[in-house]
């Protein structure tokens, strides 16, 4: 068995408005003399398991990710990994 470490990072599509980060862009030209300042916010979950290989592994975050971390509508993802013998 292998130890997987994962990071998922989701984050809303870039056609999607993104409220969060207006705020925040809004409140750094407040306080700065930043004229360029761009951001989006994203969630980050970090995911430990153990599978077979990586193949089950990627079929189990790629699962995960789908049906329980983003909405496919508004959000994209991108998975980070890193695996180690158990």
């Amino acid at each position: 068995m292998k130890k997987f470490n994962i990071t998922v990072d989701v984050g809303l599509k870039p056609t999607i408005k993104d409220i969060k980060a207006l705020t925040l862009k809004e409140a750094v030209g407040h306080i700065t003399d930043i004229k360029d300042f761009q951001c989006r916010l994203q969630n980050r979950y970090l995911l430990e398991f153990s599978a077979e290989n990586k193949q089950q592994a990627e079929k189990t975050v790629q699962l995960i990710a789908e049906e329980v971390l983003a909405n496919s509508v508004i959000e994209t993802y991108n998975i980070s990994w890193n695996e180690t013998d158990e």
